[in-house]
């Protein structure tokens, strides 16, 4: 703020008038809300940090000490103090005060540290028992102590229940009024002395004023200025590192060997979206990992873009993308890099895959399992999760594997109104994430990831920081004698693609065991490989001697394989005039090809409606049938759309792109330029004369703020003008809520209906 000397603000419109453009850009930056659309001028824009949506996106990033300070502000009377609220938290000042100045930052409080006030907002959201505190009364109570010791022990035992909140109890229906004189029971004895107020006929509350003298004058009974410790055990911090980066070549594998078997076998797009279990149950088999696994794998290659549907057909499929073919011409370390930055900023929550989805929008979704690759998966809080989980293992420190039950206290010590059980289960996915990523080695964040605390992480850095760790690809297995290829290392993808044709994969670490058999060589025979190619390559590859066994193995199936033959054939046509058929296979018609099996029989690889196109458009009259050789009649086919879009983070109603520097820039000169107009205005406006509605809502939220008296002109559904002197209290959902000529409880006002508003001079 200005270092220019300080006047007491009426408003925080008139506070914020004040700010230099540092502190104004500091604001914009942590709440980047408050510039969209740009405000006209400063009163817009308090109007908008007061509004409870916009206050609630920056509560809801505050830590909880933070939060704690909020709630003291709310609940002690007003102005605050800075030394009645460092007592009211039971901390030394020198720990509240840069606190206090960060929520001022923040236009969460305004004013000064001898006159705190809280924006209405963080009342209404922190709700109507700030710390477990009941209503505040006007009652002068006198001797507290004394009233307390006169209503005797069993109504001081209820006071005890009422002390730490809920400030409310039930009773049985009294007589009103009791007086000290007929109070029988012990909360007669405390409604007679005013010790607790009638909420209604069945309900009593501690008044505000009772419960803080009964907490010694604390607010709050415990509050903690710093993050809980993040305990754990100590590991090596070179085994943990290794081990991570195992893990992360086990990810590139995996994302690998799943993309492959989705382009030969692809998995059907549900029709609620996402892969089946029993297809992502086979898929696992099929790489060597559990189901869970198997989802995270897929979860992790679809938020870099490398799996999509795609509609074959008549229907869609799960399929390898053109970035999975760029993905592969990337060296291990780059391919790792872009694995993990797709994870580390998506917004996928993993974690949900088969369970029940408690966030749904219908109670229908709720009891539904939650597929792989589901549409319903993205959640705006997973990447900030994700980060802060990161940081606690960050802060653990170098070779410490803090518990999962630390790491959960901690981030929801940095985040307490923001997820609740989700977020507590998010931190615990993101652990386990961490792990088959290759982030985290036995628990202890390794070296290589601490890239991604970085501001912006980059995945050019990753890749550099991992690369040490990578060990380089060889060309060379050792063949042994029980029919196994053991890979002293990871092996070029040349080589991998050739051995995994010919011997399956047992095991796999930081090279491999594949083991040769009878199916895997007849695999490699129907994938069109011969023997003599067989013999060469192993030969070629081989740092042992081919053994005796494998030879034979190869040389026993080459003899049997291919004995009997089988062909693809989409089409086929016969026909009793063998003149007619021998005609046909000498015409040319464009995109049809065709081979005759016997006299009476051709076949062509296209499928039947083209064959059928073609033919009739050569003048021939073809008849369609049935496998049965019943007469097939077609109908007009139906076009099919383009398969759903993909929602993104644009598609959520809370997300807030962040600002650039320039962006701050523009808008403060924006409503800088505005404030300048404003002052050339009038000061007053004429009776009758209309406002604009922006100028309208900016001044009776301005009033709203200080609970200063406001004139309006309202126009009612008759269309009859009235003009009146209100008490503003809120301003939100296109209605304005205030006290009219002295009555006892508010009323609310058509925002559209106000014609003008203006403060009344004091």
């Amino acid at each position: 703020m200005s270092n220019t000397e300080w006047t007491r603000p009426r408003t925080l419109a008139e506070a914020l008038r004040g700010w230099d453009d540092a502190a104004l850009g500091h604001l914009l930056l942590n709440r980047p809300d408050l510039a969209t659309p740009i405000p006209a001028d400063t009163s817009q824009l308090a109007a908008r940090a007061t509004t409870n949506a916009s206050a609630a996106r920056a509560i809801n990033r505050l830590d909880e000490f933070s939060v704690d300070l909020l709630e003291a502000l709310s609940a002690l009377a007003e102005p605050v103090d800075l030394k009645a609220l460092a007592e009211g938290v039971d901390q030394p000042l020198e720990i509240v005060q840069p606190r206090v100045v960060e929520l001022l930052a923040l236009a969460l409080v305004w004013g000064h540290e001898d006159d705190l006030r809280p924006i209405r907002a963080v009342h209404e959201l922190l709700g109507p028992t700030p710390a477990g505190l009941g209503p505040i009364t006007t009652r002068h109570f006198g001797d507290l102590d004394k009233l307390i010791e006169e209503a005797g022990p069993e109504a001081r035992e209820v006071l005890a229940k009422l002390t730490w909140g809920p400030p409310t109890g039930t009773v049985e229906k009294a007589e009103r009024p009791v007086t000290i004189a007929s109070a029988k029971t012990p909360v007669e004895q405390l409604l007679a002395r005013g010790l607790v107020v009638p909420k209604d006929a069945n309900t009593v509350a501690l008044p505000r004023q009772i419960g803080l003298h009964l907490r010694g004058g604390r607010v709050l009974a415990s509050t903690r200025p710093t993050p809980p410790p993040l305990a754990g055990k100590q590991v090596s911090a070179l085994i943990a590192d290794r081990a991570a980066a195992g893990a992360a070549l086990d990810l590139v594998r995996l994302v690998d060997s799943a993309l492959e078997q989705l382009g030969t076998d692809p998995p059907p797009v549900l029709r609620t979206g996402g892969i089946g279990v029993r297809e992502l149950r086979s898929l696992g088999a099929k790489i060597g990992a559990d189901e869970q696994t198997a989802g995270a794998v897929l979860e992790i290659a679809y938020a870099a873009g490398l799996v999509a549907a795609a509609e074959v057909g008549t229907g869609e499929l799960w399929l390898p993308t053109a970035s999975y073919d760029d993905w592969l011409e990337l060296d291990t370390a780059h391919r790792w890099a872009v694995l993990v930055m797709a994870w580390h900023s998506g917004l996928r929550a993993i974690g949900l895959i088969g369970r029940r989805d408690s966030g749904g929008a219908t109670a229908a979704a709720r009891e539904r399992l939650v597929n792989a690759l589901a549409p319903d998966l993205e959640r705006l809080l997973a990447p900030e999760v994700r980060q802060l989980t990161l940081q606690a293992l960050s802060e653990a420190g170098a070779g410490t594997a803090p518990a999962a039950e630390s790491v959960v206290t901690w981030v929801a010590w940095h985040r307490p109104r923001r997820g609740g059980q989700f977020r507590d289960d998010l931190v615990e996915w993101t652990v386990v994430e961490a792990a088959l990523l290759g982030l985290t080695g036995l628990g202890s964040l390794a070296s290589h990831a601490r890239v991604l605390l970085d501001e912006e992480p980059a995945a050019d850095d990753l890749a550099a920081a991992i690369q040490p760790l990578v060990p380089e690809p060889v060309s060379e297995v050792l063949l042994q004698a029980d029919l196994t290829a053991v890979a002293p290392g990871p092996l070029v993808r040349a080589v991998q693609e050739n051995l995994v044709v010919m011997a399956d994969a047992e095991s796999h670490g930081g090279g491999g065991v594949y083991r040769f058999s009878e199916s895997s060589i007849r695999r490699a025979f129907d994938l069109g490989r011969t023997a003599e190619q067989l013999h060469s390559w192993l030969v070629e590859h081989s740092r042992t001697p081919v053994p005796q066994p494998l030879s034979y193995l190869i040389d026993d199936v080459a003899r049997r394989h291919g004995v009997l033959r089988i062909g693809a054939a989409s089409t086929y046509l016969r026909c009793d005039d063998e003149t007619v058929l021998t005609q046909l296979l000498g015409s040319n018609l464009p995109g049809i090809r065709f081979r005759r099996l016997a006299p009476t029989v051709v076949v062509s690889p296209s499928p039947p409606d083209m064959v059928l196109s073609r033919l009739r458009e050569a003048g021939l009259a073809p008849l369609g049938e049935t496998f049965d050789g019943v007469v097939h009649v077609t109908s007009a086919g139906h076009r099919r759309g383009a398969p759903p879009r993909r929602r993104t983070s644009r598609d959520f109603a809370d997300s807030v792109i962040d600002l650039s520097d320039d962006q701050v820039k523009a808008v403060i000169e924006r409503v800088r330029a505005g404030d300048r107009v404003a002052a050339e205005r009038p000061a007053e406006h004429t009776a009758g004369e209309a406002t604009a509605p922006a100028e309208t809502i900016s001044v009776l939220a301005e009033a709203a703020e200080s609970g200063s008296p406001t004139w309006i002109s309202y126009v009612d559904h008759n269309g009859n003008a009235a003009e009146r002197i209100v008490e503003p209290v809120r301003v939100a959902d296109g209605w304005l809520t205030a006290y009219d000529d002295g009555a006892d409880q508010p009323r609310t006002y058509a925002l559209h209906r106000i014609a003008a508003a203006r403060p009344v001079p004091d």
